[in-house]
């Protein structure tokens, strides 16, 4: 069950820097003098120092002392001039030997051609791309993925690793994440630029894959410390992003594999926070609006949850559930491809897929098969199935025994028949303003992507976009409209989904709650006053009996659509249509074409078996859908509601109200009437009154 929660953004000054935010050193070198100040701390995780504890640490480096070698994964040329004119400029600070280490010969001619020679020129193809250099000097420095350090950085650096508290530890300010940091604190580990002692730098040297951070604290237990900063630091040589502060309330991705790339990459959530557990780089890396973390383990995880308070976590299904209180989305692995345009919008709290018949057996075991090869994105869906007093053993057996896992199976079984307009009014009504329901019938075949197609609506236009003209979603796309009373019209196939008023004869439907109860509410005041007058009563009725004549369903007196047709109507509300069909009727009764010739029946068939998709595209804005009428006619949504206030009008002694919260109170109001009384009666004898509320 998924739980709808608003957005919260909560700002707080804490984060680790981008792979290429270089803080202004200069400032920070300022701030730490000649004179060494113990500080205090249990061990090296332990080190939460602020720039104001680091103001009083830490001794001038000697560079004429130590010498350094600098490696340089080389990218583009840009990129590598930028980095030596950076590294020329450091503020007391010289390296012995430059190392600039290529993939291809090609790379490595352009740069001995344009560079002078005294730069090291190598090719190196493997994984660890500085397994190759020999030991030479005090420290190691490492440049990768086009970093470019500030004039400080390194003169900063290699002063504190001369300090009792940092000499075992591999400290700097490039972090997978974006968050901004107050303090120095250890994390899973630093990318990008590193600063090496010799001993170190032999550990690395041995392994296949370039991982420094886990290597070192893995092998020898040196610790990954990230130096404090703030956002009020000025940045410099950046040269993908900024600094940004840590916000609550967004969504967060948890994968260990590239299958989730694609949909990360797509997302355009602001708020969007990515967690890897093996280290994964994303293709798209360099977007702004995403966040990168890398945790080491379940705990680290768990404590990352907690500090960034997502609303929607989604991660692969394989996954252990994380401990939080956060809507999870648990994804299969076969859905993922059919979910990454938009998955990362707000969640549904719950769905009911209501399914009504049990005359034919063949078919109703057709339709619950196909329900169950539906893709449904690890949600809780609950099955409600209302079998009817004609169902026979055959079907009762099939679905006593049907197994349904994505929620709780719900079987309703009629002991009478009763009419039809109940069956299908009555068959479900939302326990919340978050409940939606399918409703399905055993005449219909499902695509495997007909939950998808929904849920993607309501999220889009349910809750992102909060279109409150929208009382459901199709999932058939007519070829024949049949509210037009001089027959039925054929419909020009669209090239988008549209929206249209008029809800779907067959082929199954979402409809939102709101829209349902206000429906309910309607039609239960329709019928009482019908009921009144059968009765016998004598009383006129209190509201026209035939209102909408510009409906076919204005006749249907024997069905919901009736009443539904009329509501929609005075409020203007539509129903979303797929231009491709996510349903098809799977046969055609030949009591609907007895007045048909016989040859006709296969152009017949072809006009309600439509062809199904099995492919959800992305949904355009609410704005640019065409909008029809109840006869498929092109209109505008503001032409339909004034439409619906003149029939009003005729019917309801009330004015319409815009802001009517799904109240149908106005729709409901009967005119004055004239009351007959005797001459010579001495008062006006008050017969029934009733009251719609």
């Amino acid at each position: 069950m998924y739980h709808i929660l608003k957005l919260s953004v909560t700002e707080k000054f804490t984060r680790y820097l981008d792979t290429t935010e270089i803080t202004n050193y200069t400032l920070l070198e300022s701030l730490l003098p000649s004179v060494i100040t113990p500080i205090t701390t249990n061990s090296r995780s332990d080190i939460h120092l602020s720039l104001e504890e680091l103001d009083s640490y830490g001794l001038p480096w000697q560079q004429n002392k130590q010498t350094i070698s600098i490696l340089i994964r080389y990218e583009t040329m840009e990129t590598l001039k930028l980095q030596l004119k950076s590294i020329s400029n450091q503020f007391n600070f010289s390296a012995q030997s430059i190392h600039i280490i290529c993939t291809t010969t090609q790379d490595k001619s352009s740069i001995e051609q344009q560079m002078d020679s005294q730069y090291k020129v190598s090719i190196n193809t493997n994984s660890n791309w500085i397994d190759h250099i020999e030991q030479e000097t005090d420290f190691y420095v490492v440049l990768d993925r086009q970093v470019i350090p500030g004039n400080s950085y390194f003169n900063l650096i290699l002063r504190l690793l001369n300090t009792n508290l940092f000499h075992h530890t591999l400290i700097g300010t490039e972090h997978s994440g974006n968050t901004c940091l107050q303090e120095s604190q250890q994390v899973p580990e630093l990318e990008d630029v590193f600063v090496l002692r010799p001993s170190w730098f032999l550990e690395i040297k041995k392994r296949d894959t370039l991982d420094i951070s886990r290597t070192l604290y893995q092998t020898i237990n040196v610790p990954s410390i990230v130096l404090p900063t703030t956002s009020k630091l000025i940045l410099k040589g950046n040269t993908r992003k900024t600094c940004t502060s840590l916000k609550t309330g967004g969504t967060l991705i948890y994968t260990k594999s590239d299958l989730l790339d694609e949909m990360i990459c797509k997302s355009t959530d602001k708020d969007l926070q990515v967690v890897s557990l093996d280290k994964i780089k994303l293709s798209c890396h360099h977007h702004h609006h995403i966040m990168v973390h890398h945790v080491a383990n379940k705990l680290e995880l768990d404590r990352l949850v907690n500090k960034v308070l997502p609303r929607v976590i989604i991660y692969e299904d394989n996954f252990e559930n994380i401990h939080t209180n956060a809507t999870q989305i648990a994804l299969p692995t076969q859905d993922i491809p059919f979910v990454t345009s938009w998955i990362t919008d707000l969640t549904v709290d719950t769905l009911e897929i209501v399914t009504i018949g049990g005359k034919r057996p063949y078919k109703v075991k057709q339709l619950f098969n196909q329900l169950n090869r539906a893709h449904y994105l690890g949600d809780r869906v609950d099955l409600s199935i209302v079998m009817d007093e004609k169902s026979d053993v055959q079907t009762i057996n099939f679905v006593n025994k049907f197994i349904w896992k994505h929620g709780i199976k719900n079987i309703r079984h009629r002991i009478q028949k009763v009419h039809p307009m109940q069956t299908y009014s009555e068959a479900w009504y939302p326990g919340h303003d978050d409940e939606y329901a399918v409703m399905l019938d055993d005449r219909i075949e499902l695509s495997s992507q007909f939950y998808i197609w929904l849920k993607y609506n309501v999220l889009k236009y349910g809750y992102q976009q909060q279109t409150s003209h929208i009382f459901g979603v199709s999932v058939y796309s007519p070829r024949i409209i049949d509210t037009d009373p001089s027959g039925r019209k054929l419909i020009d196939i669209q090239d988008k989904p549209y929206l249209m008023q008029a809800p779907t004869s067959f082929g199954g439907a979402l409809y939102f709650p709101k829209h349902w109860k206000e429906f309910h509410d309607y039609i239960t005041a329709r019928l009482t006053d019908q009921a009144t007058v059968k009765r016998g009563s004598g009383n006129p009725h209190l509201f026209k009996d035939s209102l909408l004549t510009v409906a076919k369903s204005n006749k249907w007196s024997s069905s919901w659509r009736k009443y539904f047709d009329e509501m929609i109507y005075m409020r203007g509300y539509v129903m979303v249509y797929p231009n491709q069909s996510y349903s098809t009727l799977n046969s055609i009764t030949h009591d609907k074409l007895s007045k048909k010739k016989q040859d006709d029946y296969s152009i017949a068939d072809k006009l309600y078996h439509v062809p199904l998709s099995n492919q959800v595209s992305e949904l355009p804005d609410i704005d640019s859908l065409d909008v029809l009428d109840l006869h498929a006619k092109l209109t505008n949504t503001s032409l339909l509601v004034q439409r619906g206030h003149q029939l009003q009008s005729k019917f309801s002694a009330c004015k319409p109200i815009i802001q009517h919260q799904h109240d149908p109170s106005d729709m409901l109001c009967p005119f004055n009437q004239l009351v007959q009384v005797p001459i010579g009666q001495k008062s006006v004898p008050t017969k029934t009154v009733q009251l719609f509320v």
